[in-house]
């Protein structure tokens, strides 16, 4: 009978389990599940849905940055000058080196008296070399005013200074006697009939400086800048 009572027994524990396991659990409210408030519900209009902003809206850009301008470029500063006088000899060797540097010129004839001046020189020398002496010689006296002429008449000639006023040359001629230059003396250049020069136009500064390194090619004459007509 002990047997039975036990069977009994373990049958009513099994069936307690099955009936409390089986009883409905209390379910937790999940976060983002909580019970709808239906007084505190809205019915939107179409047109404060079409207002509200979408997923996939995306911020206003930033403005684009204003291009930098380039910086302008400067034009070139042109001017016209006069470079005379010159002898008939000497105006066909001008206008060749005119025609190399590709400058507009007009050619006209300059008054006698225009274009007279007063050179102070020492007259040529044997040669080239000592040309060259005689220049490093007189720049040791503090004569810096000074250059070898190449023209072939006067060839390695040193000139001093060309003037238009007969005072100024006799001025800078005494100076140059006062430092011990004693080889220099004073003439005329430029007083044969004849004399032409040329009006230059568009010259830039560049041009008109290269124009200038002629002098000793050229002496007597002068590059000077001149209102154009």
């Amino acid at each position: 009978m002990k047997w039975v009572v036990s069977v009994l027994l373990l049958v009513n524990l099994a069936m307690f389990g099955y009936f409390k396991l089986s009883e409905p659990r209390p379910v937790g409210v999940v976060a983002g599940h909580e019970d709808i408030e239906a007084d505190k519900l809205k019915v939107l209009t179409p047109e404060e849905l079409a207002a509200m902003p979408g997923k996939n809206q995306t911020a206003p850009s930033a403005p684009a940055p204003a291009p930098v301008p380039a910086p302008a470029i400067a034009a070139v500063q042109t001017a016209c000058y006069e470079w005379g006088s010159f002898s008939a000899a000497n105006v066909s060797r001008a206008k060749n080196i005119l025609q190399k540097f590709s400058m507009r010129s007009e050619l006209k004839q300059t008054a006698s008296q225009e274009a007279t001046r007063y050179w102070v020189y020492i007259p040529p020398l044997a040669n080239a070399d000592k040309a060259q002496a005689k220049i490093n010689e007189i720049r040791a006296l503090g004569v810096e005013e000074s250059f070898v002429v190449q023209e072939p008449q006067w060839r390695n000639a040193i000139s001093l200074g060309v003037f238009k006023d007969e005072a100024l040359a006799a001025k800078l001629l005494d100076d140059l006697h006062g430092r011990g230059v004693k080889s220099a003396i004073k003439g005329m250049r430029n007083h044969e009939s004849g004399q032409s020069s040329f009006l230059l136009r568009d010259v830039a500064d560049n041009a008109a400086l290269e124009i200038s390194k002629l002098q000793p090619d050229f002496p007597g004459s002068e590059l000077k800048k001149v209102t154009c007509p």
